[in-house]
C-alpha cells in the first residue's frame, strides 16, 4: 500500500476521476483565463523512487487548446511532496481540508498557497489559489469539480 494513502487518510479520500472548470481572476475578480479539466488521482503501491503518489491531469481550453501533465510525490514528514516542473507539499488541516503550497521552477519568485475541500458527500471538491509574486497576490484560481469515476 502507498505510504501517503495509509498515512495521509484526507488525501487518500480524493482518489479518483475527477472534472471541473479552472478559473483564473485578478484580486479585482477580472477573468484571465478559464479551461476545463480531468484530474486522476491514485497511489502507487510500488513505491518506485519513494513516489506514492500520482496526478495526471488533461486541460481543454474552449478555443481546442489541450495539454497534459503527471505529478508525482513523495511521503516525508506527514506530507505528500512534489518535487519537478512544481515543488512543495500537501498537509491535511482537518478532516475535509488540504493545504497545498507550491511553486514553479520555471517562474522565479511566484508561490502558490491552494486549499481544497471535500465536500461530506465526497464527489464534490472546491479549490482555491492564490498566487504571489515576490509576496504580493496577482492572481487567484478558482476550481470546482466533481468525482467523475
Amino acid at each position: 500500500m502507498s505510504i501517503i494513502k495509509a498515512r495521509m487518510p484526507l488525501l487518500a479520500r480524493h482518489e479518483g476521476t475527477w472534472a471541473g472548470t479552472y478559473r483564473f481572476i485578478t484580486p479585482q475578480m477580472k477573468l484571465l483565463d478559464q479551461y476545463d479539466f480531468k484530474i486522476n488521482v491514485s497511489f502507487p503501491d510500488d513505491g518506485k523512487d519513494g513516489l506514492t503518489y500520482r496526478q495526471e491531469s488533461f486541460y481543454t481550453w474552449p478555443d481546442g487548446r489541450a495539454r497534459s501533465l503527471v505529478f508525482d510525490a513523495t511521503y516525508a514528514n506527514g506530507r505528500a511532496v512534489f518535487d519537478g516542473r512544481i515543488s512543495g507539499s500537501v498537509r491535511e488541516l482537518d478532516d475535509r481540508t488540504l493545504y497545498v503550497h507550491f511553486w514553479f521552477e520555471d517562474q522565479p519568485g511566484v508561490d502558490v498557497c491552494e486549499m481544497i475541500q471535500l465536500a461530506a458527500n465526497t464527489i464534490d471538491r472546491g479549490r482555491t489559489w492564490h498566487w504571489f509574486k515576490d509576496g504580493k497576490l496577482f492572481q487567484i484560481t478558482l476550481v470546482d469539480e466533481h468525482r467523475i469515476a
